[in-house]
């Protein structure tokens, strides 16, 4: 903030509360996908919704296994894309597939 102020005098009058830059990727139920797509060779990890970060080591392990074997680790095999089609939402909170309540 000091190099930018230096730079830019203005900037010191600025307050800013909170800020956000990009898109936050949700998915419908708040869980991660891990799944292949009907697509061949195309495979996503997306949709960590607040807490992606945290689990990236794991979810990295997860992801390579999918790729390697075209087949999802056991601790993903409930992460597929096709879940939200088939009705398997996954309801970790009990709050249900809500977007309005995560």
């Amino acid at each position: 903030m000091e190099e930018g102020v230096s730079m830019i005098p203005g900037l010191s009058r600025v307050r800013v509360l909170r800020s956000w830059g990009g898109v936050m990727d949700m998915s419908m139920d708040g869980s991660p996908i891990i799944s292949h797509t009907p697509i061949g060779n195309l495979y996503l990890n997306c949709g960590w919704c607040y807490g992606g970060f945290k689990a990236t080591p794991a979810s990295g392990w997860c992801f390579a296994h999918l790729i390697a074997r075209d087949e999802p680790h056991p601790v993903a095999r409930f992460l597929r894309l096709d879940r939200f089609q088939r009705g398997y939402a996954i309801d970790e909170r009990g709050a249900g597939p809500q977007p309005n309540l995560h």
